[in-house]
């Protein structure tokens, strides 16, 4: 198993020593490692234990920041789990230490629904005209997975043809991740969400752990005072990087062991 970097150990150390700070992760790729069946994913055990006893230090809160809906995230994230979290990329926000009156995620107006509805039917069509090719359903989006696609070349074309489906629509946002495009009609993104639970949750820093392409809008967010890691290869605003998710319990056991 290769071993953090040196100048990620200091990075970590020095984070470690704000007086209180928020520790956020990517479920899929990061928490997970990435499977073909998104309801096979799981938490790695060592990681989520490690996760569970930093939640439970003075001064650290944790969170998990997830591009899945808050149903499926709570379904392949098996109790005990961080009680902050965020899904849909920001869309649906579960905070206890929030005022109740606030809602888990935005009503959707009308034109909204109406663009949801006729973005899911574009992309119904596009599934069904490639093999292995499925649709995921949010509260405001619907997610084209080609994962499961037997090529490349067939994951490919339903993904151009899934955004030539969708150029028309006016006020969506469209997200190409790691074999998968999500068409939102919801405008927040994790770096917003990020803003969000940094001023909620009264934290002096941010440290956030992601993989994939949307994460990007969290690492673009993060201060001097804040650490951004990016999971596997790829440009990354992420100050530093850890190869594979199986590396993520050695990095939250040397930050746990720096906060103790």
């Amino acid at each position: 198993m290769p071993k953090l970097a040196p100048e990620l150990y200091a990075a970590l150390s020095t984070f470690a020593g704000h007086r209180r700070i928020l520790v956020a992760l990517d479920f899929d790729g990061t928490l997970s490692p990435l499977v073909d069946r998104p309801e096979d994913a799981r938490p790695t055990p060592q990681a989520a234990q490690v996760f569970e006893e930093l939640s439970q230090q003075y001064g650290v809160r944790t969170a998990v920041v997830s591009g899945r809906n808050l149903d499926s995230l709570t379904e392949v994230y098996p109790a005990p789990r961080p009680e902050n979290l965020i899904g849909s990329h920001g869309a649906e926000r579960r905070v206890p230490s929030v005022s109740s009156d606030s809602p888990e995620q935005p009503e959707l107006s009308a034109s909204q629904r109406a663009n949801l509805k006729e973005l899911t039917a574009k992309l119904s069509e596009v599934a069904q005209r490639h093999e292995g090719v499925s649709l995921e359903y949010k509260p405001s989006a619907t997610v084209l997975h080609v994962r499961q696609a037997p090529s490349i070349e067939v994951a490919d074309a339903a993904i151009i043809e899934g955004q030539q489906a969708l150029a028309h629509l006016d006020e969506l946002r469209l997200m190409a991740g790691k074999s998968v495009l999500e068409a939102s009609v919801h405008s927040g993104n994790k770096g917003q969400a990020l803003q969000w639970l940094r001023e909620v949750l009264d934290v002096d820093a941010l440290l956030f752990i992601g993989d994939d392409v949307t994460d990007e809008d969290g690492f673009r967010i993060l201060n001097r005072e804040d650490l951004g890691i990016k999971v596997g290869e790829g440009p990354t605003l992420a100050a530093h990087r850890i190869e594979t998710p199986e590396m993520l319990p050695e990095l939250l056991e040397f930050l746990l062991s720096m906060r103790n």
